[in-house]
């Protein structure tokens, strides 16, 4: 039987193991700027983060919290350092585990999710997710996306000169030194 928690504000902490055996949800949406470690790695913390968690059980009786995340944060490029919206989604099935020694012993499909005595934040368990779920590198999917936000593309090299068969690991460098005035 599962059952709905209503909250008008989600609680700070939750028992993972008493939401799974209760089959419990707990959804909401938070601005991005109330996540302050992930608002951090942000070009600008707007826009919010929709979420759900929800108690269940698999067939070995294993107790899981179910996370679902959705959120379009504005990203630094990497390559012209402007804004990018990247949508981010998570879809995550976390076991709890009292101690990290635990960890190993989880299935494979689960990620651990270390739960004291106080419980598990909301926010922590939503932050640690969205930052995990963050490219490596951020960038606009094409580059002239990021020159027309103002960033100068690089001339396109010619064929760097092949000496002895290979190529020249310096000959872009040279197209550095025509325009000096561009550095």
């Amino acid at each position: 039987m599962m059952r709905a928690l209503m909250h008008a504000r989600p609680p700070d902490r939750f028992d993972p193991w008493k939401f799974a055996v209760n089959g419990g949800t707990l959804a909401g949406e938070w601005p991005v700027a109330t996540l302050a470690r992930f608002a951090e790695l942000l070009h600008e913390p707007v826009g919010s983060v929709r979420w759900r968690l929800a108690g269940e059980r698999d067939a070995d009786g294993r107790k899981l919290v179910h996370v679902w995340l959705d959120a379009e944060p504005r990203l630094s490029c990497q390559r012209c350092l402007g804004p990018v919206t990247l949508a981010v989604q998570v879809d995550a099935l976390l076991a709890p585990i009292a101690a990290e020694s635990q960890a190993p012993q989880l299935p494979a499909q689960y990620e651990p999710l270390l739960a004291g005595d106080e419980g598990v934040s909301i926010a922590e368990l939503l932050e640690d997710e969205l930052i995990l779920a963050l490219p490596l590198v951020a960038m606009h999917e094409d580059e002239r996306e990021c020159a027309a936000g103002g960033y100068a593309l690089p001339p396109t090299a010619g064929p760097a000169p092949v000496a002895d068969g290979k190529p020249n690991p310096f000959a872009a460098l040279s197209t550095l030194l025509k325009n000096p005035k561009d550095a």
